[in-house]
């Protein structure tokens, strides 16, 4: 894939008829503005070409840019539909910009949708706004959709405030404070009161959701409060966001009884899969389109689609890396294979003892970063961790296919891509078969460097040959290989 300029990327950007889909490769997360349902959405600088201020000033909202793009589809369609209108506000679960498949995404094709939504949007900047009111005074919608009150919860690290710290024999709702009630109990009163004003402007149908339990894995917004708090358990951890989800599900599903049968809720809890988050507090797009189907079936009052037989995409490539930082990925491409293996070996460790560890680290290797004690010990880890994810990656690229087809191919078609681009390509396919962020560029900087043809075929009989002969390393799991 070769790079194109801002304006190229502006072009599509300014053309509601290209997919999100095929604007991803140019995209990214931006690593520091980005913070819980508020994620921010910057030009990938290993496919655009762009100047730091140039992309400041032209694209000072791609947020702003992917609700625009749904509400010029929504135009378009509206001309002569007969189906049902649906006017949505809400957070990034209905917008998530370009790189997940959102819940809204996922409904836009049976329905017309007009979006209103926001990401990183709090309750009562909804209803300071009063959009979705304006929204179905003009377009006289059959149902609205509201999705709201997870950011208030736990965006921008705000779960510290309502957990007490952690003491031995403390169950998981002894960490509950009440400043967590109090809390809630805002959070519904600002939903009570938007819904109200939503029904008094004409709607015919309100339908709210639940969030589904989400998982601490040591990011910023879950895992990382707390473990500041002491509260280091992964079942623990696990316990207490039920606990949080399950209590804001009641008073939601408690506060709509208010309004008879004309709002309900959507039950998504124990609907996403553990493999099917994108990251602490969004699923992936398979996860979204599960989700979508329990708010599709609430509304239209029919029963659940199956998902029997559906593959998950969870080996999507739109997971994003952490950081877009071209310089440091050229620096793995000039260091030698020795200190990437070592280094693999460490940040493997680390995630051993510290899984949160992750969070604050780049792609950059650091001088000296290996102690001269532990190089021998982190070179035996690192090899046995390379090991057995050299050998994954190749039956993905060289496979057959099955049920990761599609990353496959996207895999076999990145291979034209210049070296530190395809470092990018790989680093996103180790991560869809479960290699952490932290350790996949480095990985994917030792196989590049041992050189990978743009012709899959010869790549695969070349790399099939050395292989050969070497059964795959049953390595422990990444974190605890010795």
């Amino acid at each position: 894939m070769e790079r194109i300029s801002l304006d190229e990327l502006n072009a599509m950007l300014s053309d509601p008829a290209i997919p999100e889909s095929a604007l991803r490769p140019y995209l990214m997360l931006d690593p520091i503005e980005s913070q819980g349902y508020r994620p921010q959405v910057v030009p990938n600088p290993a496919t655009v070409v762009y100047a730091e201020t140039e992309a400041a000033v032209a694209l000072a909202s791609l947020n702003g840019v992917s609700r625009w793009r749904r509400q010029m589809l929504y135009r378009r369609k509206i001309q002569g539909w007969a189906g049902l209108r649906v006017v949505e506000e809400g957070d990034s679960w209905f917008q998530y910009p370009f790189l997940i498949d959102d819940v809204v995404d996922h409904l836009f094709e049976p329905w017309a949708i007009y979006s209103c939504s926001g990401a990183g949007d709090l309750l009562s900047d909804m209803a300071r706004q009063d959009e979705v009111v304006v929204a179905v005074l003009a377009e006289k919608p059959d149902v609205v959709l509201l999705s709201g009150g997870g950011n208030d919860l736990l965006g921008d690290g705000r779960l510290a405030r309502y957990l007490k710290p952690h003491t031995a024999g403390m169950s998981a709702a002894d960490h509950v404070t009440e400043a967590f009630a109090a809390l809630l109990a805002t959070i519904i009163d600002i939903y009570r009161e938007m819904i109200a004003k939503t029904i008094s402007a004409g709607a015919k149908r309100v339908v709210c959701h639940s969030y589904d339990y989400a998982i601490p894995n040591g990011g910023p917004w879950l895992g990382r409060p707390m473990i500041k708090l002491g509260i280091i358990d992964r079942p623990l951890q696990r316990q207490i966001i039920r606990i949080l989800i399950d209590r804001f599900h009641t008073a939601l599903t408690e506060m709509v009884t208010d309004f008879g049968g004309v709002v309900v809720v959507a039950d998504c809890r124990g609907t996403v899969a553990d493999n099917e988050w994108f990251d602490e507090l969004h699923p992936t797009s398979f996860g979204f389109g599960k989700v979508a189907r329990i708010i599709r079936a609430k509304t239209e009052g029919t029963r659940i689609e199956s998902l029997e037989g559906v593959a998950p995409e969870a080996i999507e490539a739109s997971r994003p890396l952490p950081v877009g930082d071209v310089a440091a990925v050229e620096a793995l491409l000039s260091a030698d294979e020795a200190t990437l293996i070592a280094e693999i070996g460490r940040r493997s460790e680390i995630l051993r003892y510290a899984p949160d560890a992750a969070d604050s680290y780049t792609l950059g290797l650091t001088a000296g970063s290996v102690e001269e004690s532990f190089a021998s010990f982190f070179s035996e880890v690192g090899a046995k961790v390379f090991d057995r994810w050299h050998h994954e990656l190749y039956k993905l690229l060289c496979g057959d296919g099955g049920d990761s087809a599609t990353e496959r191919d996207k895999l076999r078609s990145a291979l034209k891509l210049e070296q530190a681009a395809l470092i990018g390509a790989i680093s996103t396919a180790l991560i869809a078969i479960s290699v952490p962020v932290f350790i996949a560029p480095l990985v994917a900087a030792v196989i590049v460097k041992s050189g990978i043809s743009p012709a899959w075929e010869v790549t695969c009989k070349v790399w099939g040959e050395k292989l050969d002969g070497l059964a795959p390393t049953k390595a422990a799991p990444v974190g605890s290989a010795h």
